[in-house]
């Protein structure tokens, strides 16, 4: 699956290096960069909804924080329809914001109001840019070239800038393999070697609120000279391969647990995710349902209202996250008679 939702055809191979266990997909398995420039949906639509927005105000929060200072004009590379902007606008009101993403689509949807923003990659930023906070939110895991993303980055900080770099945190095995557009997998061991070597001095590193998932972030400022710092790490192989076993079973698994009709509560990440990995014990579901309005498709299924579930004929299948899966089950259970959790099959620490 890509982090669109779209369901690829291509082998989920991940293998990690036995000197510094740098996770990454080989080339036969990389989507091509066009993949991203027409037809990614990931940000093709108007800024505003609830759930983007409740998600862009929490990073817009932590990146506030992290960073302590107010910046005067910030660069967002793969700013996607500029909602993460527009949530740091909050923060910052006087602040000049500029964005750019790969995506035609996204970004003209993210046109209108004081944003400046531009079809492109850090690859193709205009020579007269510069930032004295540049950010990339969840964009360097799909770089085929991270060290030429950063060196990039680098090149339109201003001398006394900060740059903020956000992926997903690959000190264990998680979510982010389990997306065909994910290229490398992260430790911040890792994202500090590469900032070294391109010439930033990390100056600070965090992670997410838990709100938001196994994500990871690193300030940096520039520095004169790079570093060649070499990393040495325990081998990852035999890690990443149980867990991208217990996903390849997940499937057969599922289908004991399930009965039809089957309504899934959820209709993000997490639900595609089933949808894409575990397609026959999906076919059991009838419908997806959330809190709150319920309204148009998820996938080819229909969205309907919680209080529109039987609670003694539906099966609930809980289709969030597996960190969050016991409490959410503990809570649909007092009102539905079977309800059916995953996270035991694909994480011994959920």
């Amino acid at each position: 699956m890509a982090s669109d939702w779209r369901v690829i055809e291509k082998p989920l191979a991940w293998t990690a290096c036995d000197t510094c266990g740098l996770a990454s997909r080989p080339a036969s398995a990389i989507l091509d960069e066009s993949f991203y420039r027409s037809g990614y949906t990931l940000y093709a639509h108007p800024p505003g909804g609830a759930v983007e927005r409740a998600r862009q105000d929490e990073y817009a929060r932590w990146i506030v924080q992290a960073t302590g200072r107010r910046p005067k004009r910030v660069l967002d590379v793969g700013c996607g329809n500029g909602s993460l902007l527009r949530a740091l606008r909050a923060s910052w009101p006087d602040v000049e914001l500029l964005g750019c993403d790969p995506s035609r689509e996204a970004i003209a949807e993210g046109y209108g109001g004081d944003l400046k923003l531009w079809t492109g990659t850090a690859a193709n930023i205009p020579s007269d840019v510069r930032a004295d906070l540049v950010m990339a939110v969840n964009v360097i895991e799909h770089t085929t070239d991270p060290m030429a993303f950063l060196h990039a980055l680098r090149a339109v900080l201003e001398p006394d800038g900060l740059l903020v770099i956000v992926c997903p945190d690959g000190s264990r095995p998680g979510l982010d393999l389990l997306f065909a557009d994910h290229v490398f997998s992260f430790t911040s061991e890792h994202i500090g070697i590469l900032m070294s070597r391109a010439g930033v001095l990390r100056v600070g590193a965090s992670q997410a609120p838990r709100s938001l998932g196994a994500f990871q972030m690193s300030i940096g400022r520039r520095r004169d000279a790079t570093r060649a710092r070499p990393v040495h790490a325990p081998p990852r192989t035999h890690e990443l391969a149980r867990y991208l076993e217990r996903w390849r079973q997940l499937d057969a698994q599922l289908q004991t647990r399930l009965t039809a009709p089957a309504v899934c509560f959820g209709a993000g990440e997490a639900a595609g995710l089933l949808r894409a990995y575990a397609p026959r014990a999906w076919s059991l579901v009838r419908a997806c349902t959330v809190d709150g309005q319920a309204a148009g498709t998820f996938g080819e299924l229909p969205m309907i209202p919680l209080d529109a579930v039987g609670g003694s004929t539906d099966t609930i299948l809980v289709g969030v996250r597996p960190q969050d899966q016991r409490l959410v089950a503990e809570r649909l259970r007092r009102d539905f008679a079977r309800v059916v959790t995953w996270y035991d099959l694909v994480d011994d620490e959920s």
